[in-house]
């Protein structure tokens, strides 16, 4: 509610920061998640007193994926999958624009998705840390779009992953599965 200003509440997103800080420190692995988030967004663009430290997030989201949070998982894989070509808003990435092989697209009604000298420091590509989080976040999580991103990674291979039409074909129908038993992405 500190964050959003919701249920009458004067928003505060320092002290809401503060608050996710202190429960991540306790154990509370949806506050780290959230404190991650917080942490990965544009300096400044919370407002003052608000960190902006994308490499804490990095630990933050590696420590709630290792204790079983499959979008903790999947957020961090697509952090190492994007690199520093791409905006981290980006949606979409193509492995080969994300190495910068292929130009990146402007697709309709999205906006321009090249990195901006504003963005901050970019995390490296680390294309076989990815494939190791996304298979925790599809296995082990359930998680629909992290056995999707693995399908599409082998259908086209990537840095260090070789292409594998029947491992691509393998989490595509695990994706299709998940996607009929649960109605959709999540």
């Amino acid at each position: 509610m500190l964050m959003t200003g919701k249920g009458g509440i004067q928003y505060d997103r320092a002290e809401a920061y503060r608050n996710f800080d202190r429960a991540c420190r306790g154990g509370h692995g949806g506050a780290c998640h959230l404190q991650a988030q917080i942490l990965c967004s544009p300096a400044g663009e919370l407002g003052p007193n608000v960190p902006h430290n994308p490499r804490k997030a990095i630990q933050l989201y590696q420590k709630v994926c290792d204790d079983g949070d499959s979008m903790s998982c999947f957020t961090l894989a697509s952090m190492l999958l994007r690199g520093d070509k791409v905006s981290k808003g980006a949606d979409n990435v193509t492995p080969e624009e994300a190495r910068g092989l292929k130009p990146l697209e402007k697709r309709t009604n999205e906006a321009d998705r090249s990195r901006r000298p504003d963005d901050t420091k970019p995390i490296p590509r680390d294309p076989k840390r990815a494939e190791e989080l996304l298979l925790r976040a599809c296995i082990n999580g359930s998680h629909a779009t992290s056995c999707h991103n693995l399908a599409v990674m082998y259908t086209h291979g990537d840095d260090g992953i070789p292409a594998d039409p029947l491992k691509a074909e393998e989490f595509q129908q695990k994706t299709d599965e998940m996607v009929r038993q649960f109605g959709g992405f999540f």
